[in-house]
Protein backbone atom coordinates (compact mmCIF):
# COMPACT_ATOMS: atom_id res chain seq x y z
CA UNK A 1 0.00 0.00 0.00
CA UNK A 2 1.33 3.37 -1.29
CA UNK A 3 1.86 5.80 1.73
CA UNK A 4 -1.08 8.52 1.86
CA UNK A 5 0.72 11.11 4.08
CA UNK A 6 2.32 13.70 2.24
CA UNK A 7 5.97 15.67 3.04
CA UNK A 8 5.03 18.74 5.03
CA UNK A 9 7.98 20.65 3.48
CA UNK A 10 9.52 20.96 -0.23
CA UNK A 11 13.10 20.01 -0.16
CA UNK A 12 15.05 23.45 -1.31
CA UNK A 13 18.23 23.70 -3.03
CA UNK A 14 17.96 27.22 -2.37
CA UNK A 15 20.96 28.53 -0.08
CA UNK A 16 20.58 29.96 3.11
CA UNK A 17 20.96 33.89 3.48
CA UNK A 18 23.59 33.24 6.33
CA UNK A 19 26.07 30.82 5.71
CA UNK A 20 26.36 28.76 9.28
CA UNK A 21 29.93 27.24 8.69
CA UNK A 22 28.03 23.73 8.05
CA UNK A 23 26.82 22.23 5.20
CA UNK A 24 23.04 23.63 4.31
CA UNK A 25 20.47 22.31 2.46
CA UNK A 26 22.36 22.94 -0.61
CA UNK A 27 25.28 21.76 0.31
CA UNK A 28 25.35 17.88 0.40
CA UNK A 29 29.41 17.14 0.95
CA UNK A 30 30.21 17.23 4.63
CA UNK A 31 34.14 16.97 5.34
CA UNK A 32 35.53 14.66 7.71
CA UNK A 33 39.09 16.44 7.64
CA UNK A 34 38.73 19.91 8.88
CA UNK A 35 39.32 19.50 12.19
CA UNK A 36 42.89 21.14 11.98
CA UNK A 37 41.79 23.44 9.99
CA UNK A 38 38.23 25.10 12.03
CA UNK A 39 39.72 28.19 10.89
CA UNK A 40 39.50 27.85 7.49
CA UNK A 41 35.95 25.33 7.81
CA UNK A 42 33.27 28.10 6.71
CA UNK A 43 34.75 29.70 4.19
CA UNK A 44 35.74 26.34 2.88
CA UNK A 45 31.69 25.14 2.36
CA UNK A 46 30.88 28.65 0.91
CA UNK A 47 33.05 28.01 -1.33
CA UNK A 48 31.84 24.73 -2.06
CA UNK A 49 28.27 25.57 -1.92
CA UNK A 50 28.82 28.37 -5.00
CA UNK A 51 30.93 25.42 -6.66
CA UNK A 52 33.96 27.63 -6.60
CA UNK A 53 35.73 24.55 -5.12
CA UNK A 54 35.21 20.68 -4.49
CA UNK A 55 36.34 18.18 -2.20
CA UNK A 56 39.61 15.99 -2.96
CA UNK A 57 36.50 13.20 -2.18
CA UNK A 58 33.10 12.95 -1.02
CA UNK A 59 34.23 12.84 2.66
CA UNK A 60 37.42 14.49 2.34
CA UNK A 61 38.84 17.93 1.37
CA UNK A 62 42.77 17.59 2.08
CA UNK A 63 43.15 21.07 3.52
CA UNK A 64 47.04 20.58 4.94
CA UNK A 65 47.79 19.84 1.19
CA UNK A 66 49.48 21.97 -1.03
CA UNK A 67 47.56 23.38 -4.22
CA UNK A 68 49.10 23.58 -7.34
CA UNK A 69 48.78 26.71 -9.91
CA UNK A 70 46.09 25.30 -11.82
CA UNK A 71 43.63 24.57 -9.51
CA UNK A 72 44.49 27.67 -7.75
CA UNK A 73 43.66 29.83 -10.87
CA UNK A 74 40.32 27.52 -11.24
CA UNK A 75 39.04 28.73 -7.90
CA UNK A 76 39.63 32.36 -8.44
CA UNK A 77 38.54 32.82 -11.85
CA UNK A 78 35.17 30.46 -10.56
CA UNK A 79 35.14 32.57 -7.61
CA UNK A 80 34.50 35.83 -9.75
CA UNK A 81 33.17 34.36 -12.26
CA UNK A 82 35.09 36.36 -14.67
CA UNK A 83 34.88 35.45 -18.56
CA UNK A 84 36.87 36.41 -21.32
CA UNK A 85 38.75 34.90 -24.50
CA UNK A 86 40.76 31.56 -23.38
CA UNK A 87 44.37 32.40 -24.07
CA UNK A 88 46.78 29.12 -24.34
CA UNK A 89 50.07 28.17 -23.09
CA UNK A 90 52.06 25.47 -24.84
CA UNK A 91 52.13 23.46 -21.22
CA UNK A 92 48.81 23.49 -20.86
CA UNK A 93 46.67 20.64 -22.04
CA UNK A 94 43.16 21.99 -23.68
CA UNK A 95 41.43 18.63 -22.55
CA UNK A 96 42.17 19.62 -18.60
CA UNK A 97 39.00 20.67 -16.49
CA UNK A 98 41.74 24.16 -15.95
CA UNK A 99 42.74 24.54 -18.94
CA UNK A 100 39.76 27.22 -19.83
CA UNK A 101 40.45 28.92 -16.52
CA UNK A 102 43.96 29.59 -17.04
CA UNK A 103 43.46 30.78 -20.33
CA UNK A 104 40.29 33.18 -19.49
CA UNK A 105 43.09 34.34 -16.45
CA UNK A 106 45.38 34.94 -18.79
CA UNK A 107 43.56 36.98 -21.25
CA UNK A 108 42.26 39.05 -18.42
CA UNK A 109 45.82 39.82 -16.96
CA UNK A 110 45.88 37.72 -13.77
CA UNK A 111 48.31 34.85 -14.75
CA UNK A 112 51.57 35.13 -16.84
CA UNK A 113 53.51 32.30 -17.27
CA UNK A 114 56.46 31.06 -15.17
CA UNK A 115 58.07 31.58 -19.23
CA UNK A 116 56.28 32.87 -21.74
CA UNK A 117 55.01 30.10 -23.02
CA UNK A 118 54.49 27.69 -20.11
CA UNK A 119 52.13 28.31 -16.83
CA UNK A 120 53.41 25.02 -14.74
CA UNK A 121 49.75 23.88 -14.36
CA UNK A 122 50.98 20.79 -11.88
CA UNK A 123 53.41 22.66 -9.54
CA UNK A 124 52.48 23.84 -6.33
CA UNK A 125 51.72 27.64 -6.05
CA UNK A 126 53.73 29.56 -3.60
CA UNK A 127 51.79 32.31 -1.39
CA UNK A 128 53.45 35.26 -3.43
CA UNK A 129 52.08 33.90 -6.53
CA UNK A 130 49.13 33.42 -4.87
CA UNK A 131 48.61 37.04 -3.39
CA UNK A 132 49.66 38.33 -7.01
CA UNK A 133 46.75 36.61 -8.80
CA UNK A 134 44.40 37.61 -5.95
CA UNK A 135 45.96 41.18 -6.37
CA UNK A 136 45.57 41.22 -9.97
CA UNK A 137 41.59 39.45 -9.65
CA UNK A 138 40.63 42.20 -7.50
CA UNK A 139 41.94 44.91 -9.77
CA UNK A 140 40.38 43.37 -13.17
CA UNK A 141 36.92 42.72 -10.70
CA UNK A 142 37.13 46.19 -10.04
CA UNK A 143 37.75 45.85 -6.41
CA UNK A 144 40.33 48.20 -5.13
CA UNK A 145 42.49 47.29 -2.23
CA UNK A 146 42.89 50.37 0.42
CA UNK A 147 46.60 50.48 0.95
CA UNK A 148 47.66 50.60 4.47
CA UNK A 149 50.95 50.51 6.13
CA UNK A 150 51.69 46.77 5.82
CA UNK A 151 52.95 44.83 8.91
CA UNK A 152 56.78 44.55 9.20
CA UNK A 153 57.40 40.42 8.37
CA UNK A 154 61.10 39.59 8.81
CA UNK A 155 61.00 38.10 5.91
CA UNK A 156 59.89 40.75 3.89
CA UNK A 157 63.34 40.74 1.59
CA UNK A 158 62.25 37.76 0.05
CA UNK A 159 59.36 38.68 -1.19
CA UNK A 160 60.02 38.59 -5.67
CA UNK A 161 60.04 41.99 -6.41
CA UNK A 162 56.99 41.21 -9.27
CA UNK A 163 55.41 40.37 -6.30
CA UNK A 164 55.85 42.95 -3.28
CA UNK A 165 52.92 45.41 -4.47
CA UNK A 166 50.89 42.69 -3.79
CA UNK A 167 52.23 41.21 -0.67
CA UNK A 168 52.11 44.76 0.72
CA UNK A 169 48.73 45.59 -0.20
CA UNK A 170 47.11 42.50 1.11
CA UNK A 171 48.94 42.45 4.35
CA UNK A 172 48.58 45.96 4.82
CA UNK A 173 44.84 45.77 4.09
CA UNK A 174 44.43 42.54 6.45
CA UNK A 175 43.25 40.21 3.33
CA UNK A 176 46.08 38.16 3.74
CA UNK A 177 48.09 37.45 7.18
CA UNK A 178 51.70 36.06 8.15
CA UNK A 179 52.39 33.54 10.82
CA UNK A 180 54.90 34.05 13.30
CA UNK A 181 56.42 37.43 11.87
CA UNK A 182 57.18 36.22 8.41
CA UNK A 183 54.88 35.76 5.56
CA UNK A 184 56.87 32.95 3.92
CA UNK A 185 56.45 33.96 0.45
CA UNK A 186 58.15 31.35 -0.74
CA UNK A 187 56.86 28.55 1.04
CA UNK A 188 53.45 26.60 -0.56
CA UNK A 189 49.86 27.40 -0.13
CA UNK A 190 47.97 24.76 1.30
CA UNK A 191 44.11 24.01 0.21
CA UNK A 192 42.73 25.86 3.46
CA UNK A 193 44.32 28.77 2.72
Amino acid sequence: EEPTEEPTEEPTDEPTDEPTGEPGASDSKRFTDLGNHKWAEEAIYRLVAAGVVNGTSDTTYSPGANITRADFTTLIVRAFKFEADIATFADVDSSKYYAAPIGIAKTLGIVNGVTETNFVPTSQITRQDMMVIIYRALGVAGIKVEKAQSPTFSDANAVASYAKEAVEALTGAGIIAGSNGKINPKANTTRAE
